[in-house]
């Protein structure tokens, strides 16, 4: 239900007797148990075999051998700036992966946790390491693929307006209820906000690789700290605000939403602070003025992404339904851009 692009992501993998032999084949590991561990882009197995414990992703058709290979490049470079990021388990030949039905699958040993990033403590302890990320990624060189990932939560300033109004046109072309409909006109109207708002800023802002994806059950926590980074699976080359504007988005979405404007900026200030703290190069005054903007951009990726690119449309639809709240959330951030802006100077 969740293939994009006219099949160019592929569905999410099944747990089949194809992987466990896979994995007896290429790894000598005899999977006695297993478990799915949930996760959109890739199928994500616990497998026990006797004592030990491993990770056994099966990325989607669209993750290709040049990216994956940019994705470990990658992982090696955090491990040695001190990231716990997963490594992989070679394969019996050598390799860093082995190759089923065009996907590719890589094992991982499980790492022991006890919390997720979900709650404000875990957000402020875990965003230092967003900054140390972004850091020891400033100088890292990938390949086209790695720098542009085929599908991610993620649009380009210059591509919101026009992605958002193919996402919109589709809402209006299923026959839309008022909500739709309402939906539509908000999205359109956050769009061309914020591309008239980023237009001359956008230029200034420095561009890196960075993980895409740095929020919940992508970074484990055990006794409070941070013991896995994990899913590079939307890893590309943008503005690092961008990055934290992911997670000042979901953050926003998901816990302080109805409370008072003030709250929110100064909650999320702190976390704005707290990833400053593990930057080398703090956020410059352009940066920090921009960070609104790219926040009020996020929403744009759901209509303009997902709801333009899902082949299936019934799930197009049931990703839209989710979307009204932020869309006006992010709406009203634009309608006191300048507030929020001194919030994060």
């Amino acid at each position: 239900m969740d293939n994009a692009g006219n099949g160019r992501r592929g569905l999410r993998a099944a747990s089949t007797a194809e992987v466990l032999a896979a994995l007896r084949e290429h790894y000598g590991i005899a999977g006695s148990q297993y478990r799915d561990l949930g996760g959109s882009s890739s199928l994500n197995l616990l497998v026990a075999d006797g004592p030990d414990r491993y990770v056994v992703r099966v990325y989607r058709p669209s993750v290709t051998p040049s990216r994956l290979a940019d994705i470990n490049l990658v992982r090696r470079q955090l491990a040695r700036g001190g990231v716990p990021v997963p490594q992989a388990v070679p394969t019996r030949e050598g390799g860093e992966w082995a190759t089923i039905g065009g996907r590719r699958l890589e094992v991982e040993r499980f790492v022991e946790h006890d919390a997720i990033m979900d709650s404000w403590g875990r957000l402020e302890a875990g965003l230092p390491l967003l900054g140390r990320i972004h850091t020891l990624l400033q100088a890292v060189q990938v390949s086209a693929e790695g720098r542009r990932p085929l599908f991610a939560n993620h649009l380009e300033p210059a591509q919101a307006r026009a992605a958002t109004a193919r996402g919109t046109a589709r809402i209006r072309g299923w026959e839309p209820t008022p909500a739709e409909e309402r939906l539509a006109d908000m999205a359109d109207e956050l769009a061309e906000l914020v591309s008239a708002g980023e237009r001359d800023i956008v230029a200034a802002l420095p561009r890196q690789l960075v993980h895409g994806d740095f929020w919940h059950n992508n970074v484990l926590f055990r006794h409070g700290r941070v013991v896995l980074v994990a899913d590079l699976d939307f890893m590309g080359e943008r503005a690092r605000i961008d990055d934290l504007a992911l997670v000042l988005y979901f953050a926003d979405s998901g816990w302080v939403h109805d409370a008072a404007d003030e709250s929110r900026r100064a909650r999320l200030r702190r976390l704005v602070d707290a990833y400053d703290s593990g930057l080398d190069q703090p956020l410059t005054a352009p940066e920090r003025a921009a960070l609104p903007w790219a926040m009020a951009r996020q929403p744009l990726w759901g209509i303009g992404g997902w709801v333009a690119a899902l082949d299936d449309a019934e799930a197009a639809r049931g990703h839209a339904a989710g979307m009204s709240a932020d869309v006006a959330r992010a709406l009203r951030v634009v309608g006191e851009v300048g507030r929020w802006q001194r919030a994060f100077a």
